[in-house]
């Protein structure tokens, strides 16, 4: 009887070994591919908007849990009001071959399934700045902060995150998206966006604007 309890204590350690085994060698398996993120867009059908940088900063900052929701509010609004969306990445391995991942609405990317450049969040968010800013930093946290901010089209995007740092009064932000305003124009004649990620009391989000129309946060 003893010898039975113990093979089968056996045979249970090997099952649950050999289950984690596959469920590691999955994660590495997904890590070893190296999947690099090309472009990203969400919507429906053709109204989709290009959501690339707003993905690969969620993703590199490491998600919530690991993980980025497919939401409006993560995607930059909203570019097919009532319809069932989703959110369509081409990401590229090590080998150079192409794969097209897609995530319904509501849905959540795994971040270690891509290969970004992991930032530290808190560190990043702060800029730097040393310790005499705590105070600022807590009015920061309960008001309005500008995580990243980008402006331009796919593969000609400029940094403006300091330029709308700026911008903010009391806690909000409202201006025209124009090239004046975004220190000039890194795309002549292309019709232009501003990408946005924020945190507004704690919470974090994104917002898509077209060059010409009005940015207004919250």
């Amino acid at each position: 009887m003893k010898l039975t309890n113990r093979t089968g204590v056996f045979v249970i350690a090997v099952v649950i070994l050999a289950i984690g085994a596959g469920i590691f060698s999955a994660g590495v398996v997904a890590q070893e591919e190296g999947w690099q993120i090309v472009r990203a867009e969400y919507g429906f059908k053709n109204q989709r908007n290009d959501v690339t940088d707003i993905l690969k900063d969620l993703v590199g900052r490491g998600g919530v849990n690991g993980r980025v929701a497919v939401t409006n509010q993560t995607m930059g609004g909203d570019p097919a009001v009532g319809a069932n969306k989703s959110l369509r990445i081409i990401a590229r391995n090590r080998q150079n071959e192409e794969r097209e991942f897609t995530y319904r609405e509501g849905g959540f990317v795994e971040v270690h399934m891509f290969d970004v450049r992991m930032m530290n969040p808190r560190r990043d968010d702060w800029d730097d700045r040393p310790a005499g800013y705590g105070d600022r930093d807590r009015d920061d946290w309960n008001g309005l902060k500008i995580i990243r901010a980008y402006y331009g089209i796919q593969g000609r995007t400029v940094n403006v995150t300091d330029m709308l740092r700026a911008r903010v009064r009391d806690g909000a932000m409202s201006f025209v998206v124009t090239n004046n305003a975004l220190g000039g124009d890194p795309a002549v004649g292309a019709d232009k966006y501003l990408i946005v990620i924020y945190r507004y009391h704690g919470q974090e989000a994104a917002t898509f604007v077209r060059e010409g129309y009005t940015l207004t946060i919250p």
